[in-house]
């Protein structure tokens, strides 16, 4: 990641970057360290469990194509693709981490995906899943939460040339993408 700062505006979707050399005084107004790598804001806190992603998931190329999972998969995603075009972008995160708040129990229970995340990446055979990680990652988050698994919808970014990208997380594994692409970015919203 280059030196310069990266800000998603929730309210108004959309990511915006400072003019170069503009981040010491952004950096003295504020008081913050210039060693911080990035920042949540207080009403949508970085989550204290996040984990930076150490492995991919085994069940993404394992297991069979089944149907009516793949089916709902990508049910789901259209439908959070619907929503997204409707809703502020606001507003589908505030939605997103207040029902995975109220479905998500203790991860002591064994986290058993293995049919979901393999039913989203069948998905991608027959929707490409190329620009719209955003809508994939919330939908297969959602539908985790549903089986009462938390899990983290991570949005990163890179510069130059500019780049943003949405995966989701459990502990340090990463669900649906690789391991590989989504160390191309840097957190800049996790829920």
């Amino acid at each position: 990641m280059s030196e310069r700062f990266i800000f998603l505006d929730i309210a108004r979707d959309r990511y915006f970057a400072l003019a170069d050399g503009a981040q010491h005084v952004f950096l003295e107004r504020l008081g913050i360290e210039a060693a911080v790598s990035w920042h949540q804001p207080p009403p949508m806190p970085r989550p204290a469990d996040w984990l930076v992603p150490q492995r991919v998931s085994h069940d993404i190329g394992n297991g069979p194509f089944r149907l009516a999972d793949v089916a709902a998969a990508v049910w789901s995603q259209r439908r959070i693709e619907h929503r997204l075009a409707r809703t502020s972008f606001q507003t589908v995160l505030v939605e997103l981490r207040h029902l995975a708040e109220q479905r998500t129990q203790d991860d002591s229970m064994k986290f058993r995906s293995g049919p979901t995340v393999r039913a989203f990446e069948h998905a991608r055979l027959l929707r490409s899943a190329a620009d719209r990680c955003l809508p994939r990652s919330i939908a297969l988050k959602l539908r985790l939460a549903k089986l009462r698994h938390r899990t983290h919808l991570v949005i990163g970014v890179k510069d130059r040339p500019f780049g943003a990208h949405a995966w989701v997380q459990h502990g340090d594994i990463v669900l649906n993408d690789s391991l590989e692409e989504v160390r191309r970015y840097t957190p800049i919203l996790i829920i």
